[in-house]
């Protein structure tokens, strides 16, 4: 098994009821993922009787995360860290609190020749203020990414991690959504797959029913008519004509043509 990409990192702020259940708010994407380490801590507690090791414990103590990100948006960076944006202005004060959220991205795996796709999920982390480092132009151009780093918590009932893997990426990207829960923000695109047009795509968010376009704007390849969407582009007959249920947070539904 080899880790051969990181991608769709995901945030939603963390809400823990008083009996311990944990709810997450909107999911949200801080940047385009560039690098993810976890590194963990855990116990090493011994007891020795009789002259042999008798009890030990190495169970989960704490952790840190360490996110490469393409970009630092005001807008995410003040969602993190508990700062104020103020006319477009992030104000940060020396008594903002960060909130506890979770934390989740997409592995891709290759195992016994074949792609996998591993979902791993934080349950509780506090990410921190950010150093910030910037260099000029040289002669040689170089980009700079951002790195944001947090700790690592468990919930009331000890859980920190949740984990799945799946064999396909839009499996993976719906259990990821499912953390999160309906209200999750999605974007729906439009293929006019074997035809030619096009479609704006629409902005919405997980759970919505959404109408689907009635292929006006679209030229159906010669001797077809346009029969509905799908979401494979090789379906033969259309799952979707009139609605459409959002179920990720990123979808192509694809044209479907018919014989006349």
């Amino acid at each position: 098994m080899a880790k051969i990409g990181v991608k769709n990192f995901r945030y939603g702020i963390l809400t823990e009821a008083l009996d311990g259940t944990a709810t997450y708010g909107v999911g949200k994407k801080p940047a385009k993922a560039i690098s993810c380490n976890v590194d963990i801590s855990n116990n090493d507690v011994k007891l020795y009787a009789d002259d042999a090791l008798a009890e030990s414990d190495t169970s989960f103590q704490s952790g840190t995360v360490s996110l490469g990100v393409d970009d630092e948006d005001d807008e995410v960076l003040a969602d993190l860290l508990g700062h104020t944006i103020i006319n477009g202005e992030m104000v940060r004060n020396s008594t903002d609190v960060a909130p506890y959220i979770g934390f989740g991205r997409i592995i891709t795996k290759m195992v016994g020749g074949v792609y996998k796709y591993k979902v791993e999920f934080l349950c509780k982390v506090k990410m921190s203020e950010p150093s910030q480092e910037n260099t000029t132009k040289g002669q040689d151009l170089e980009f700079g990414t951002s790195t944001l780093e947090g700790q690592v918590a468990t919930l009331a009932d000890g859980t920190w991690s949740k984990t799945q893997t799946f064999d396909t990426y839009a499996e993976a990207e719906a259990y990821l959504d499912s953390f999160f829960g309906e209200g999750t923000a999605a974007t729906v695109a439009f293929n006019a797959g074997s035809g030619t047009g096009s479609y704006d795509s629409i902005s919405t968010v997980v759970g919505a029913i959404i109408p689907v376009p009635n292929g006006s704007a679209l030229t159906p390849p010669s001797g077809k008519v346009f029969a509905g969407w799908d979401t494979t582009s090789t379906a033969t007959t259309p799952d979707i004509t009139d609605t459409y249920k959002v179920t990720s947070a990123s979808v192509t539904l694809y044209a479907i043509y018919v014989n006349e």
